[in-house]
This record gives C-alpha cells, structure tokens and sequence, in this order.
C-alpha cells in the first residue's frame, strides 16, 4: 500500500502544480439541499468552506483546518498540515460510505474512493495531507 500512498500524494502535487495551486475560490455557500447526506456531527460540509464544487454532501473534519486548496468544476482539492492528517483519514474511513463512496483501496496513510460521479484520494505524510475529488464524465 505505501505504492499507493506515494501515487496518490504524487497525484495531488500534480494537481496542485497544474492548478496554480491557489486558495479555494469564495463563493456564497450553498445550502446543501434535503437529498444531501446528514452532516456528522464533527463535520464541516466543504461547500462551507467556500469550496463551491465540491461533490453535493461532501464534508470533512471541522477540527482540521484547510491551509490550501483547488476549486473548479472538474477537480477539487484540499491541502492540510501533517498534523492534521490523521483526522482528515480516519473522519473519510468514517463517513465515506454514509456520504455515498465506496473506498476502493485504504492504507494506514491513504484511502481512494469513488461513486457515479465522482473519484478522491486522500494522503498524507508527517509534513502534509491533502484530498483530491475528480469528476468522472
């Protein structure tokens, strides 16, 4: 799995250099609508965040603080410190499924998922984590 670990952070600095990778664009927030999954409750829908593009229902620990990011229709991505990696991966393991993902593949330091719409990976090292969602058309 630690192949997977380094493809998926490799994936998401690929991302991030591509992108320019700047702050996620600030939009007025959308109020998730009644098909949206229920927030856990130690969670922060990222459409809260001001991350506009996010899959509908997609949320992520409120405790962990978003320090960079990517916002676009196609792909969105969220950077973390390294500290705030464990909880971004064990609040995914949690509530990827309630959130309507299967994860397809899971480390101790990664996790890849998808549904009809959409793919994410997530990694993380001492220094850094970070998310990737990419819409599947």
């Amino acid at each position: 799995m630690r192949q997977c670990a380094k493809r998926c952070l490799a994936a998401i600095c690929l991302v991030a250099a591509l992108s320019g990778c700047g702050a996620p664009t600030m939009a007025s927030t959308p109020s998730p609508s009644a098909a949206t999954p229920s927030l856990p409750p130690d969670g922060v829908y990222l459409v809260s965040l001001g991350v506009s593009f996010s899959p509908p229902g997609f949320s992520v620990p409120a405790s962990a603080k978003m320090l960079d990011g990517y916002n676009s229709p196609d792909v969105v991505n969220a950077i973390y410190s390294g500290a705030d990696g464990p909880a971004v991966h064990d609040y995914l393991v949690a509530n990827l499924a309630s959130m309507g993902f299967t994860i397809t593949a899971q480390s101790s330091d990664s996790i890849v998922w998808q549904n009809a719409g959409w793919q994410g990976a997530f990694t993380m090292t001492a220094d850094q984590a970070g998310l990737t969602l990419r819409r599947i058309r």
